[in-house]
């Protein structure tokens, strides 16, 4: 609704680029409308959560957390990186925790060059990218939150340790209560 009218086209075209690549690569994506995780977006053993799409304050934030979502989802299965929350021993944090760091630093990235590359291949201007595309502040400077990313991870670890010790089944993100309270809304998002 933002774009300028002249490249209003280009709307269709990235909403086209993302399903291709979606569906070429046999992602499984996902959608809440409304959701409380404190995440924008999550990656679990059976698909890629993206959590209230229409609250993202721009379309750079939405193919961010598209793309960092789909990055992790790479890193695990094509890439075949361990999962730090489901591979590593939660009684190690340091260890968990550096290998999920090393994965959110590439999801970053990785998400940030899918934007450029698409605003670059779908040829839009740059004064038209720096204002449709920018991305919020807390995703421009995501890198350099290690430290709170860190102490929202021990939450998280703290959280397995309690469901593990009760007996309930914990096989990846996707059985945490922030996450699981929330599965039956999914809806497909493509």
């Amino acid at each position: 609704m933002k774009f300028p009218d002249a490249y209003k086209s280009k709307v269709d075209d990235i909403e086209k680029f993302i399903v291709n690549y979606i569906i070429k690569n046999e992602f499984n994506v996902k959608f809440l409308n409304s959701c409380s995780t404190g995440f924008s977006g999550v990656r679990t053993r059976e698909q890629i959560i993206i959590c209230s799409p229409s609250n993202m304050n721009t379309i750079g934030d939405f193919l961010y957390t598209i793309f960092h979502e789909i990055r992790h989802e790479q890193q695990v299965r094509d890439i075949e990186m361990l999962n730090p929350l489901q591979d590593f021993d939660l009684e190690d944090f340091e260890k968990l925790y550096d290998q999920y760091w090393e994965m959110e630093l590439d999801s970053d990235q990785f998400a940030k060059n899918m934007i450029a590359s698409l605003v670059i291949k779908l040829g839009i201007p740059m004064e038209i990218a720096v204002s449709q595309f920018k991305l919020s502040d807390y995703i421009t400077n995501y890198p350099n939150m290690s430290q709170m990313i860190k102490n929202q991870m021990r939450m998280i670890v703290a959280t397995i340790k309690e469901l593990k010790k009760s007996g309930a089944e914990y096989i990846d993100i996707q059985d945490h209560p922030m996450v699981k309270r929330h599965l039956e809304r999914l809806e497909n998002f493509i």
